[in-house]
């Protein structure tokens, strides 16, 4: 393919892109194909990810514990499918569970965390993985209110 046919053939591509009010940046930015919806509130899901910080670095920068809860109540906090407050609920923690802080998007924070059955398990955010992407290991993911999960190293 000459160097015209291949200009010729990615505008074309592009233009096909946002004909179709899609662009490859979609996908990269969300993680999640933008037509993927919760199946209760129309909010698009948003998968955790990982590796921002590089293939030297753990794959979550940091790790918390889950605090701030009122005892007076339910004394559980939502883990939410994307991060924000209308969200699907796909999980609840209770206070002192341990957490891998992985993402930030607003007030939000993207963990990873074990089953409540095994609080040892290797869920494989303290060991560098190559490149940003979704979370796919053995442990439960999902978002959580920033305002209760308090940084415990990171």
């Amino acid at each position: 393919m000459t160097q015209t046919e291949r200009l010729i053939f990615i505008s074309i591509s592009a233009a096909a892109l946002i004909a179709g009010g899609c662009t490859p940046d979609d996908y990269d930015r969300d993680g999640v194909s933008p037509t993927a919806r919760s199946t209760q509130t129309g909010t698009p899901m948003r998968p955790v990810r990982i590796g921002f910080d590089g293939p030297r670095f753990d794959a979550c920068a940091g790790s918390g514990r889950i605090t701030n809860l009122n005892s007076k109540g339910e004394n559980l906090l939502s883990v939410r499918d994307a991060p924000a407050g209308n969200a699907r609920e796909i999980d609840q923690l209770g206070p002192g569970r341990n957490v891998s802080m992985c993402q930030q998007v607003g007030n939000w924070i993207g963990i990873v965390y074990a089953p409540e059955s095994d609080e040892e398990i290797n869920c494989g955010t303290s060991s560098p993985v190559q490149n940003v992407r979704n979370y796919e290991g053995v442990c439960n993911s999902g978002w959580v209110n920033e305002n209760f999960v308090e940084l415990m190293a990171g």
